[in-house]
């Protein structure tokens, strides 16, 4: 009876006699679903045949006893399937990966970031002691604590331009073995500095490494997550950084002295190595490398042996393509770069990723204890800073609760949207202080410290969402060298707003410049509601290649306007 069916639906004649049968098998009438007699002889619509007229209630009527519990089957045992996709209906009870291995990654990829946040969190506790005229050990004056505070930044922007290589040639993994070390290294340097060009010079190296370490944690955890984990595993790794900032602000208040603290910042990034070691390369990454058995044995690491990863593996290399190797040069990355969906993509996370820098919280985050000072807190200035680093770190818990059951763009529009009220206040506090006298406010000096908490807080829940689009928008082909591309211009832009906060204060106020941040808050909810998808829940090749073809049906409509417009 198969064979009389699947004949019938070659010559897309009308299979009367075999849906009979099959709803004879079944143990359902035809009649009342099929329609009558009359209409049975008109011909099926193309592309269509009579296995799937009313799928939905073939698919939840039509199983066989034998087949109970396995999903909606064909009478002969087989699974039906789409002819319009030829894809397996997802089923239910469908093997689910296994989730020990994608947790070690996150823990291993974790404590990677909880390494680079000491490093930007280091200026922040440890700028009073160096900048405080009765010290006895080594002074900066204005200038150079500036260029302590932002060095990291700087260094940031040159290692950003060599992540580009290192991630292509040697992917996030072995990136990451290379940068450790040498992070560690530069550290015990910085301990024992007695000069202060010698301090800044090893605060760019460790802004250096930590510029492309960064990517290539976030990257790899991205790759190697199963699509309904990967907004919490990438949750938690964005979180470990966090936990970084917050683990040397505690540090600090312990008054260990800077020296100290830094030893402390070396151990931990030495922390990771070991578990590295242990982890395999990322399977896209592998593929785009030509590599793809190795490829097959990373994913199946991470999926498990009783998964079916093979689904998963064929859409990996179908959107990487036959010239995987290739696509690792240069001139190749600059020609999938030019390519208009990816263009615009670009354009559209460069733009948003530098407002993120200008919208305060670099700032705060290298001169919390200052800002607290100048704004006359109630509270002891380096338990606030703790204050405000747990903050970051309540917020990015946040997110990991709510990134994928609310959506990335809501999260973003929201979580900016409160921090640019919250700037707004703070803004307001201090031009009344400034000038009408501070006792005018007196009774309400809680106020800095609240409106920094919340800041803090929501840029914890809607920050991360940028970091997650940087992975998730670009093709697999380009994500190295693309988000590379991103982080060179956002270092160069944290080093600018950095450099620029004291100037600003000066010119604009201290009131002006929360404005301003406020103002730049507001300005990433907008871009996000108008300019980026919405990414929750679908695989990174589902992402990509549907902003692929969303790109060339405006491009083919743009051109079909303008041919209308030339003939007319």
């Amino acid at each position: 009876m198969d064979k009389y069916c699947s004949e019938a639906e070659g010559r897309g004649e009308p299979a009367r006699e075999s849906t009979a049968a099959v709803f004879a098998i079944s143990g359902r009438d035809n009649h009342g679903f099929e329609g009558d007699s009359d209409n049975l002889k008109q011909p099926p619509p193309p592309g269509r045949d009579d296995f799937n007229i009313h799928v939905t209630d073939l698919e939840t009527d039509s199983r066989s006893p034998s087949g109970a519990g396995k999903g909606p089957q064909h009478p002969s045992g087989d699974k039906w399937q789409d002819s319009a996709t030829s894809k397996k209906v997802p089923l239910d009870d469908e093997e689910q990966p296994e989730v020990t291995c994608q947790m070690v990654a996150a823990l291993v990829m974790s404590l990677t970031q909880l390494a680079i946040g000491t490093i930007y969190g280091f200026p922040g506790v440890t700028l009073p002691e160096l900048t405080d005229p009765n010290t006895t050990g080594l002074f900066l004056d204005t200038t150079q604590a500036a260029n302590y505070g932002s060095m990291a930044d700087l260094g940031g922007f040159f290692g950003s331009a060599l992540g580009t290589v290192l991630l292509l040639k040697f992917g996030q993994r072995v990136s990451l073995l290379l940068g450790l070390p040498v992070t560690a290294g530069a550290w015990c340097v910085l301990v024992f500095s007695q000069t202060p060009t010698l301090i800044q010079s090893m605060r760019f190296v460790v802004g250096l490494t930590g510029s492309f370490m960064l990517p290539a944690g976030t990257m790899y955890m991205l790759e190697i997550s199963d699509r309904k984990l990967r907004g919490l595993l990438f949750g938690i790794v964005t979180t470990s950084r966090q936990v970084g900032v917050l683990f040397v602000y505690a540090v600090g208040c312990l008054n260990l002295g800077w020296r100290y603290t830094g030893l402390v910042c070396a151990g931990v990034s030495l922390v990771p190595v070991i578990g590295l070691f242990f982890l395999p390369n990322s399977p896209r990454w592998l593929v785009t490398h030509g590599r793809v058995d190795e490829a097959e044995k990373a994913l199946m690491f991470y999926r498990g042996k009783l998964y079916d990863w093979k689904h998963e593996m064929k859409a990996i290399t179908d959107q990487v393509g036959q010239n995987a190797q290739q696509n690792n040069g240069f001139l190749a990355q600059l020609r999938i770069m030019r390519e208009p969906s990816t263009m615009r993509t670009l354009a559209v996370l460069l733009f948003i990723s530098l407002l993120c820098n200008f919208s305060g919280y670099t700032v705060l985050i290298v001169y919390a204890v200052p800002i607290l000072q100048s704004a006359n807190v109630n509270l002891d200035v380096y338990v606030s800073a703790v204050v405000i680093g747990a903050a970051r770190v309540g917020g990015t818990l946040v997110y990991l609760t709510v990134v994928d059951k609310m959506g990335r763009k809501p999260l973003l529009i929201s979580a900016y949207t409160v921090c640019g009220l919250s700037m707004a206040v703070l803004g307001c506090f201090l031009y009344i202080r400034d000038t009408f006298g501070y006792e005018y406010i007196d009774h309400i000096g809680w106020i800095p410290l609240a409106s920094l908490v919340v800041y803090v807080f929501f840029t914890g829940v809607g920050q991360p969402v940028v970091f997650i689009l940087h992975g998730e928008l670009l093709p697999t082909a380009f994500r190295a060298a693309g988000v590379s591309f991103i982080m060179i211009l956002v270092f160069l832009g944290s080093f600018a707003a950095i450099r620029t906060y004291s100037l600003m204060s000066g010119v604009m106020g201290e009131h002006g410049a929360f404005w301003f941040y406020g103002g730049i808050c507001l300005t990433i909810a907008a871009v996000g509601c108008l300019a980026l998808p919405e990414t929750s829940g679908r695989s990174l090749e589902e992402i990509t290649g549907k902003e692929h073809q969303r790109m060339r049906k405006t491009t083919e409509n743009s051109f079909t306007l303008e041919t209308s417009n030339s003939k007319v």
